[in-house]
């Protein structure tokens, strides 16, 4: 048998929505019975948000009218004001109750404490000084005068008066006032028609803070302040009984004492139901308590009690009728004295406000109730619209399910509403709400789940034929190098072959984002005019060359490129394609970056293979015609005096040629074509000696804002190296940071051993090893990114028209530190300045200091010397020079005459030029003769330019000393006594260089 797969559109079958009905009825009522259960063994939590719905209806429901009348008498700021300061005399007090009951109160609630005796009052003041102070007539003083708690006494005594105190549960402080003699009141108790009678529900109290004991006495009433705050703190319910004393004696609260003066009753019965819920009778009031004899705050009224200033009282300002037959509340708001707590309809409450909402919710006809059953009838509604909710969920679109949600929400807020409005009972919408809330979008994700299972259980059969294709598809791509993408109508990817995972960590990221935000911007325009054509078939792109940003695993940066070769063709739902029918763009991107780096290593070496050419073919020649310039004025300055005025000009001209010589040796060292003599040096004393060079003192005077710091390591190791070759490397390093800070700046010259263990990754790569590091900052404009890659190339030059320089400066500082096996890392931010940083191979032999100048004297000589070159001028220039020191020279044009010359007469050395064209042999060639003629010859070889590989030649023959074109008197002269010094075989370490 053959299993068939429903359609999409197929829809469960009965016995299915059988199924979903009864999982959605299940899962509604174990969730109801689960919301029931907690909040019928409530938490902290719970209980603060029913008590929270249970105020939100308190205070949206309009009190009904008040059965009393009550008035506030309040010592306010203004009666502080006129009367002074807390505490007032006692008889000033006593006044203020006497005006009160005048007016005509019926029940005056005094909202005030007196614990200790007035000290105000003259009789306390005699008692307290033993007699000292003494009155003039104390027969005749009135007794307010004499004693003001006797006369407050006698004020309570003989009107309707109700005196607050307070309750003490502290068992710290129980027994201290056992002896306080407050009034208490006649509770009969009226057992259940069924069951036995209750213990004692009431609170009971350990202590009392009472009143002054006359005042206590004097009082025909008085109730306790206390309140019973929830665990949230706030007050929603007054006890109104208390037990105290050793009899269990119950005393009644300050609002049910004023409402008991009001009604002259004595005597309270307390009853109890069925339930053993206690229920107060007074006249014909039923209050309804909770099991602890507390009732519950009823909705704040409409309007508040007036409020009366004390001092407008004193000052007869209150007309009577304003107090007559009232209840009359007397206490303090004033900010430090009165007491505030937070209610179901105020964050804070005043004490007196406080309990003329107690009198009123005590009188009022419809009582507020919340009984412990309601819980209960509150979830057995909640289970009934939970099952309904279910059916309706398993039956009714989700739409009707919601609203159904909502309305039943709604409704149930409304119900309780009305319900504590008419009757006074408190039910909590709390439970109904959430059940409603949390069922239906329980219900609503199962619906959704259930029918999402069935259209799972549809596609199962598409989905495994599509993985199937999908993986062969998979597999295909991964074997596939190149990038295979897909593009929508806007540029934008949306499909990206595996292949992209060579240069980023997942191909996702790529998703969604344009083609031409991975494109360099130099190429931007040019891709999104090619990629853009939307052609196919013959006019599609092919091999468009674009620089991507996709970096590889050896990428230096974020802004490193890779070179690409894209092709692309354009996708169209019709066919034949037509504009409006255009989907997008798929094409190939072959990674060609090897192959443009090794197009671009070779035009860099043709680009230095054709200067190399060039200036090994001019640089013979410029150095023998600026030997003229060079080593004649050295000849002429000998001749004539400092002060004379030719003497000036002639060392410019010198000057000149030095200057032209050294741009001839810049293009030998950047085809690196010069020769290098390595020694031991230390890059500190370089720096240190070009410092205190006059070169330098004339650059800091062409850049007076220009500061040069250094931090050298004193404990900085050698390297082997050429000082004169490293020198001019920070020569041009500071002319370069200079010339990067037009309106001045800093630069700060530092130097450093580093142990590189790994190899660094900066602007080339650096292996590990010992160096010695170099690092050169400056504050000046920076070098543009761009700009990088191309600042070692020759020529290449970021200065304006009005600043000199070949454009050498950088090219030579690469090619230097490469033929001192070294490496360079620049860093530079544009208006932030440049770090260029040098690592050179660091060495553990020692630095020898240099030999101290001689004096013309110290290289004035005898021998004969034989002079080989094929420039007559040079020739006569170097004979004129020896002469000038006392050899006896001899000249020959080439290496044949020279051999001639040595065959017939004795020489003691040789000065031989390196190339000698015209047939003859060249010196290298020429030397092998000499010493087969000679077995002893001591020659010094000259040059304007030699080729290093065939100096290492010469060198190999044992010609160690070696003297670079063109060359002053100076250096001929200490070349000619270094090369007569020893004998022919030296060992390499010996290697001399003598020239610019």
């Amino acid at each position: 048998m053959v299993n068939t797969l429903p359609t999409p559109a197929a829809r469960p079958s009965s016995s299915k929505k059988w199924d979903l009905q009864r999982i959605l009825l299940v899962t509604g009522a174990i969730l109801a019975l689960s919301l029931a259960t907690a909040y019928l063994f409530p938490t902290r939590t719970i209980r603060h948000l029913t008590n929270t719905s249970t105020d939100l209806i308190v205070k949206a429901t309009k009190a009904p009218p008040g059965e009393v009348d009550i008035v506030i008498v309040v010592i306010d700021e203004a009666s502080l004001n006129q009367h002074g300061q807390w505490p007032w005399p006692r008889d000033l007090f006593a006044k203020l109750l006497k005006r009160i009951q005048e007016s005509g109160a019926v029940s005056i609630g005094i909202n005030v404490i007196f614990p200790e005796r007035d000290r105000t009052s003259p009789a306390h003041l005699l008692e307290s000084s033993g007699g000292f102070i003494a009155l003039t007539d104390p027969s005749r003083a009135p007794a307010e005068r004499l004693d003001h708690d006797a006369y407050l006494a006698g004020s309570l005594a003989g009107g309707p008066f109700v005196l607050g105190y307070e309750f003490l549960f502290s068992e710290v402080e129980k027994g201290k006032s056992v002896d306080c003699p407050i009034p208490d009141v006649a509770v009969s108790r009226k057992p259940p028609s069924k069951g036995s009678m209750p213990d004692d529900v009431f609170y009971q109290a350990t202590g009392v803070l009472c009143n002054y004991h006359p005042l206590t006495k004097a009082a025909p009433s008085a109730g306790f302040l206390n309140g019973a705050p929830d665990d949230d703190g706030v007050l929603r319910r007054l006890p109104l009984l208390i037990r105290y004393g050793d009899h269990n004696r119950l005393y009644p609260s300050f609002a049910l004492a004023v409402l008991l003066q009001l009604y002259n009753q004595p005597n309270l019965t307390v009853e109890f139901n069925d339930k053993l819920q206690p229920r107060l009778h007074l006249a014909d009031l039923r209050i309804a308590m909770d099991s602890h004899g507390n009732i519950l705050l009823g909705p704040p009224g409409s309007i508040r009690p007036p409020h009366f200033s004390a001092a407008d009282i004193l000052g007869d300002k209150v007309s009577s009728k304003n107090l007559q037959g009232k209840i009359v509340l007397v206490g303090s708001t004033v900010s430090g004295l009165a007491q505030g707590y937070p209610t179901p309809y105020s964050l804070t409450e005043n004490l007196l406000d406080l309990h003329a909402a107690a009198i009123r919710s005590l009188a009022a006809k419809v009582q507020t109730v919340r009984h412990p059953t309601f819980p209960f009838y509150e979830a057995a509604l909640s289970l009934i619209l939970s099952l309904v909710l279910a059916m309706l969920a398993a039956k009714a679109p989700t739409l009707l399910t919601v609203g159904f949600s909502l309305l039943a929400a709604v409704t149930s807020w409304g119900a309780t509403h009305v319900l504590f409005q008419t009757t006074g009972q408190l039910f909590s919408p709390l439970l109904p709400t959430a059940v409603l809330f949390i069922n239906s979008l329980l219900l609503i994700t199962l619906k959704f789940r259930y029918f999402q299972l069935q259209a799972m259980a549809e596609t199962d059969m598409t989905i495994l034929l599509l993985q199937s294709s999908e993986s062969n598809l998979r597999s295909i791509l991964h074997t596939i190098p190149d990038i295979i993408f897909r593009l929508d109508a806007q540029g934008n990817i949306v499909f990206i072959s595996p292949a992209i995972c060579k240069y980023s960590n997942s191909h996702e990221t790529f998703l969604g984002s344009s083609i031409f935000s991975h494109i360099a911007p130099q190429d931007r325009e040019r891709a999104r005019f090619r990629i853009n054509e939307r052609r196919t078939g013959d006019r599609a792109t092919y091999n468009l060359e674009v620089r991507l940003l996709f970096n590889g695993p050896d990428a230096k940066s974020e802004q490193d490129y890779r070179f690409f070769s894209v092709s692309t063709e354009g996708l169209y739902q019709s066919n034949p394609p037509h504009t409006h029918g255009f989907i997008g763009t798929q094409g190939i991107a072959k990674d060609i970056t090897d192959r443009k780096r090794l197009e671009l290593q070779l035009l860099q070496a043709q680009k230095m293979e054709v200067i190399g050419n060039l200036a090994a073919g001019i640089a013979p020649d410029l150095n023998n015609i600026l030997s003229g310039l060079v080593s004649y004025p050295d000849l002429l300055l000998l001749e004539i005096p400092r002060d004379n005025p030719l003497h000036s000009k002639i060392a410019t001209i010198q000057k000149s040629g030095k200057k032209a010589a050294a741009i001839v040796q810049d293009l030998l060292s950047l085809a690196r074509r010069n020769v290098l003599i390595p020694e031991i040096s230390n890059m500190n004393r370089i720096i240190t000696d070009y410092l205190e060079s006059a070169e330098y003192q004339q650059l800091q005077a062409r850049y007076p804002k220009i500061t040069v710091l250094t931090d050298l390591n004193r404990d900085l190791m050698n390297i082997n190296g050429s000082a004169v070759h490293l020198s001019k490397v920070v020569m041009n390093l500071l002319h370069n940071g200079m010339e990067a800070m037009p309106a001045g700046g800093k630069i700060v010259i530092s130097t450093d051993n580093i142990s590189l263990a790994t190899p660094l990754h900066g602007y080339e790569p650096i292996p590990s090893g010992q160096y010695i590091c170099l690092s050169v900052t400056d504050t000046g404009i920076g070098i543009p990114q761009a700009d990088l890659p191309k600042i070692f190339e020759p020529f290449f030059t970021r200065k304006t028209t009005a600043k000199s320089g070949t454009g050498l400066g950088m090219t030579i500082i690469w090619a230097t530190i490469k033929d001192h096996n070294g490496y360079l890392n620049i860093h530079s931010e544009e208006g932030q300045g440049t770090t260029l940083t040098i690592y050179l191979p660091a060495t553990e032999e020692h630095f020898q200091l240099p030999q101290q100048r001689v004096v013309l004297e110290d290289y004035l000589g005898s021998e004969t010397i034989l002079i080989v070159d094929n420039d007559p001028e040079h020739l006569n220039i170097a004979a004129n020079m020896l002469r000038k020191l006392g050899y006896t020279v001899h000249t020959a044009g080439g290496g044949n005459e020279a051999l001639r010359i040595i065959e017939e007469q004795p020489v003691d050395l040789v000065v031989l030029d390196m190339i000698l064209p015209g047939g003859d042999p060249d010196g290298l060639e020429t030397y092998p003769e000499m010493m087969a003629a000679l077995s002893e010859i001591n020659v010094l070889i000259t040059s304007g330019y030699s080729q290093p590989e065939r100096f290492k030649e010469m060198q190999v023959l044992g010609i160690s000393i070696f003297l670079q074109k063109p060359f002053t008197l100076e250096q001929l002269g200490m070349a000619v006594k270094a090369a007569l010094c020893g004998p022919v075989a030296k060992p390499p370490s010996t290697q001399l260089f003598f020239g610019n």
